[in-house]
């Protein structure tokens, strides 16, 4: 026979018990197993600029996007890290923040969400957007900091 530190014949004892023991595993420091990442993220990179597609917008459950004259960016506090945006992305401007290509956007998205109104819904884009689709260096050529229309 095993010997519980509770009594054998009460359950709400050995419930609380065990309780308390997760309970302790999962705040422990020492258990990186349970603990939660905090600052996890999508960012809108500069392939969005002069695109803006915004099929990503549509899908957004927690409607995190933020429009500026010609491009989206994630609120990085909003984000759930749910990763439905990232598929729908035609030109795949939309990458997880432990992509080594987001460390310098995830800044700038969380700058400009602050600056520019939110979007929930799908809007037209711009009549040249195929053709900026995969051009390099498009944030020194075409970056504009000014918000967008919104809804």
């Amino acid at each position: 026979m095993i010997a519980y530190p509770f009594r054998q014949g009460c359950r709400r004892f050995q419930y609380e018990a065990v309780a308390r023991c997760l309970h302790a595993i999962i705040r422990s420091p020492k258990n990186r197993r349970f603990k939660r990442k905090e600052e996890m993220t999508y960012v809108v990179t500069e392939d969005c600029i002069k695109c803006k597609y915004m099929d990503c917008v549509e899908v957004c459950p927690v409607d995190c996007f933020y429009e500026g004259d010609n491009m989206l960016v994630i609120h990085p506090d909003e984000c759930i890290d749910c990763g439905v945006c990232e598929p729908e992305c035609p030109p795949e401007a939309i990458v997880p923040d432990s992509n080594g290509k987001a460390e310098k956007w995830l800044k700038m998205n969380a700058e400009f969400a602050i600056k520019w109104p939110n979007i929930t819904r799908k809007g037209t884009p711009p009549p040249d957007a195929d053709e900026h689709k995969g051009e390099a260096d498009k944030f020194a050529k075409h970056f504009s900091p000014e918000p967008g229309r919104g809804e």
